[in-house]
């Protein structure tokens, strides 16, 4: 029993707390410290401090665009945003201005369009390709394009019949629909504060299919949601866009800012287009 107690841990090496720790931690700058302590600022360690002097000086982001966000842009995450010889720039195909991921959208940031005297010129090569197509193929696609286009926002004869339709459409929705965000289920969202949908994809026949969501999502969640069920891809360059498809407003492009039961009612028909 003579022989002392063994020693164990050791004393934090800042003077003022010295510590007698059973755990101590090793800090970079080789000396150890209690948990209290073990932060390089708090010890004002060394070694940081040598890392600081050699480190160039940080580069602040490029913010978004849209007034009142300070949020980081899109195009203030490439590595070098001057080399747009290989890439797409991430900025809007409207304004031409960058923006975050919340406000990509030409509708979330109150976009304008450049006027057409400050807009430039078709690329020669795209002109040429039109017209080899106009050749071959005729004026074929034109004509489907505006085809569809007065078909969509034709109004119904009948807002009554046409409101009694959609109702009786949601009613068959509710047997097949899945739900469009994979975290909701039937037991966690009532039937009362569903909204039942048909989306297809703009020119792929076939692509019908029949997804519910709260009434109270965002438009711009649901479309990445819708965009993910139909393994399409997210672009600046070529936006995603939801359109009605029925009703008095067909062929309105949803806003992505706003819920999606504040824009169309419930049994509405949407199509996926960029």
């Amino acid at each position: 029993m003579s022989e002392g107690l063994p020693s164990i841990g050791a004393h934090c090496s800042l003077p003022s707390c010295n510590l007698n720790d059973f755990l101590p931690i090793r800090c970079q700058c080789q000396l150890l410290f209690c948990r209290d302590h073990i932060a390089p600022d708090v010890h004002n360690c060394p070694a940081q401090q040598a890392t600081h002097s050699t480190d160039t000086p940080s580069v602040k982001l490029q913010r978004c665009a849209a007034e009142g966000c300070n949020k980081p842009s899109l195009e203030s995450f490439i590595a070098n945003p001057t080399d747009t010889a290989n890439r797409s720039p991430a900025l809007c195909s409207g304004c031409s201005q960058a923006y975050c991921a919340q406000h990509r959208e030409p509708s979330s940031h109150a976009c304008t369009p450049p006027s057409s005297t400050t807009m430039q010129p078709v690329p020669e090569k795209n002109a040429a390709a039109k017209a080899l197509l106009a050749k071959h193929f005729g004026s074929s696609t034109t004509s489907g394009d505006s085809s569809c286009a007065r078909s969509l926002t034709t109004k119904p004869s009948n807002p009554k019949k046409e409101e009694q339709q959609r109702k009786i459409a949601a009613m068959k929705m509710r047997h097949k629909a899945q739900p469009g965000d994979a975290k909701d289920t039937a037991a966690s969202v009532s039937m009362d504060q569903r909204l039942y949908l048909k989306v297809s994809r703009t020119g792929v026949s076939g692509s019908e299919r029949i997804f519910w969501f709260r009434k109270t999502i965002i438009t711009g969640r649901a479309l990445d949601l819708l965009a993910a069920h139909f393994k399409m891809t997210i672009s600046d360059t070529q936006p995603l866009r939801l359109i009605l498809a029925d009703g008095e407003a067909a062929g309105t492009s949803l806003r992505t800012d706003q819920p999606l039961g504040d824009q169309i009612p419930d049994g509405s028909s949407l199509t996926l287009s960029r």
